[in-house]
């Protein structure tokens, strides 16, 4: 009995030695330690350990994640909580700024009446003069059930350079996915007193979308100048300083998008991206 003791032990530190690996269920092994089978732990995990260190326990709610090729599983915590089918939840949300805005000129696309959907074409007329996109606000983005909502808040400065009592415009600005109107505001600035003044104002549009396939979507944010009061024709500034009253960083954008959805059982998005 005692001589096969032996004789099994030598064999297991000789392949130990030998090649550094070792196979249960397998005499070919690929790993350090492969295991062709099943594998049952009934006590810790240590992660990162050494010769002089043991190595981390992860804590209470953690899970394995592996970080890719050549570099080593760590303890993560889910982002996400367990989710109820039937209620939307907030997955992602996005937000962007910018000092490039617009400065547009004394054209105009006219008073119109927008609609649901309209296109972004027939939001900016046919004088492409009279306003444009907030390119660095546009943005992608992915619905994973046709049941979502996306939720847009979008703030800016709005201003006229005009020094006569009483002048100034009108604009709308619109927020577009796939370049199809889904929210707009219009607002007429006019100057209050005549003099070296340039008048502004806080701009702010809240908008949803709905009923989106599935899939990629581009979602922008557009401007028009609709008429001029009284014979103005200076310049306005969306976003953008048309005076030194205000600087470009004074007037800045922001955009934000949030996605909210219902969880979707077909859904393969990984719960962490590390």
């Amino acid at each position: 009995m005692y001589i096969t003791r032996i004789i099994s032990l030598f064999f297991i530190f000789a392949v130990f030695f030998g090649n550094g690996q070792v196979g249960i269920n397998t005499k070919t092994p690929l790993a350090t330690l492969d295991v062709q089978g099943n594998l049952g732990i009934r006590k810790k995990i240590y992660l990162g350990g050494s010769d002089g260190a043991q190595g981390i326990l992860g804590q209470k709610g953690t899970v394995l994640v592996s970080q890719g090729q050549g570099l080593p599983p760590v303890w993560k915590m889910l982002r996400v909580p367990p989710f109820d089918p039937f209620l939307y939840f907030s997955f992602y949300n996005i937000g962007v700024k910018t000092q490039n805005g617009l400065a547009i000129g004394n054209a105009t696309s006219g008073s119109n009446i927008y609609t649901e959907n309209q296109s972004l074409t027939s939001f900016l007329g046919t004088v492409t003069a009279s306003g444009g996109v907030i390119n660095d606000l546009t943005q992608t983005v992915t619905i994973n059930n046709p049941e979502s909502i996306l939720a847009f808040s979008f703030e800016t400065i709005f201003m006229i350079n005009s020094t006569a009592q009483y002048q100034g415009a009108d604009i709308a600005i619109g927020i577009f996915v796939d370049d199809k109107l889904k929210g707009v505001r219009v607002y007429t600035l006019d100057s209050e007193v005549a003099g070296l003044v340039r008048d502004f104002y806080t701009f702010n549009l809240i908008a949803a979308a709905q009923n989106l396939s599935v899939g990629q979507h581009t979602v922008k944010v557009a401007c028009t100048r609709r008429s001029n009061n009284n014979n103005f024709t200076g310049d306005i500034g969306i976003g953008k300083s048309v005076y030194t009253n205000l600087n470009d960083f004074m007037m800045q954008s922001s955009f934000m998008i949030e996605s909210y959805e219902k969880p979707n059982p077909t859904n393969t998005t990984p719960v962490y991206i590390p």
